[in-house]
């Protein structure tokens, strides 16, 4: 019998730094509870960086003050599920939407009632504010475009009669939009035009969509089969990357503000971080109570993430899991 000796080179394995070491990282940093259903949307606020808006399936809509990790304030928003909130540009204007066919806006920090109620003839699923403008747009039945001085929008896209799912504003072109709808389509919509630009149908349906800010011309969609697939808008024959990891149908995405990387929440009870040019999450976050992940932001200083579940809870993490805070 031939014996190998094992040699490890003593480079490879020892640390230069004291902070390279990982395997101490706690990346979860705490837990945010007050809803009493599923967390179904997040918004942030530019104004605030350690603010948050949130809504539930009961109708809840509440700002969360991230640091002290406890809700600032508390308004019942719809009579149904809240399926999208947004903020304006100035973060002085709050918009929710919900399955009982209303737009409310709210103005921020007065948030007792709502300044405006618009009531449609169809249920919203979602909700985007212009990057650089006053337009925002809704999705449901149709695409609507509304001007907050009006009471009904001021124009509207339909391309097949499925439900639309999710829509964001391309942050380098306040005319161009991006939506994902239940025919498994992800269609270009252009303010300036009559009709929808352009429409890729994939082989599953895309729960989210989110754009690059730092290069506008970029977009991910987090899919139903378990991947998130990167396109350049200029060429959707065939997406730039595809990036694998979630077992389970991915329901929101959410850029950094560096563009550098995103985070993904999933139906199977993970929160992962991936490079934005990486085919495999660098990170997974999950504990053991968190249910199905509905919704993820990151912060818009990129140091944390908030995640919203079916548990009720928003929770905060690191997006450096060894990072050192406090010191």
């Amino acid at each position: 019998m031939r014996l190998k000796m094992i040699s490890r080179s003593t480079d490879d394995f020892t640390r230069e730094r004291s902070q390279d070491l990982q395997i101490f990282a706690k990346p979860f940093i705490g837990a945010m509870d007050g809803h009493i259903d599923t967390v179904s949307c997040m918004a942030k606020n530019p104004n605030y960086l350690k603010a948050i808006f949130s809504g539930s399936m009961d109708g809840d809509i509440r700002l969360w003050d991230i640091a002290a990790r406890k809700t600032v304030c508390q308004f019942p928003g719809h009579q149904g599920a809240v399926r999208g909130i947004t903020t304006s540009t100035e973060g002085d204007l709050l918009v929710s939407c919900g399955v009982d066919c209303t737009v409310r806006l709210w103005k921020v920090p007065m948030l007792k009632m709502p300044s405006a109620v618009y009531t449609w003839k169809h249920a919203f699923w979602g909700v985007d504010h212009q990057w650089d403008g006053d337009l925002f747009a809704t999705v449901g039945a149709q695409v609507d475009i509304w001007d907050p001085n009006r009471s009904e929008p001021i124009n509207s896209f339909e391309w097949g009669k499925d439900t639309v799912l999710s829509v964001r504003f391309d942050p380098g072109d306040c005319n161009l939009l991006l939506t994902s709808a239940s025919d498994r389509s992800l269609t270009l919509y252009d303010l300036r035009m009559s009709s929808p630009a352009r429409k890729l149908i994939m082989k599953t349906r895309c729960n989210s969509v989110c754009w690059n800010p730092r290069e506008p011309m970029n977009f991910t969609a987090a899919n139903e089969d378990t991947n998130c697939y990167s396109f350049d808008s200029r060429r959707l024959d065939e997406a730039k990357i595809v990036h694998k990891g979630h077992v389970s149908a991915v329901m929101d995405i959410d850029y950094s503000p560096t563009g550098r990387e995103f985070v993904t929440g999933s139906y199977d009870r993970t929160v992962r971080i991936f490079h934005y040019t990486g085919d495999h999450s660098r990170e997974i976050y999950h504990t053991k109570r968190m249910q199905r992940v509905f919704c993820v932001k990151y912060t818009y200083d990129g140091t944390y993430l908030v995640s919203g579940s079916d548990d009720t809870n928003l929770r905060l993490w690191k997006s450096n899991a060894s990072e050192q805070l406090g010191v």
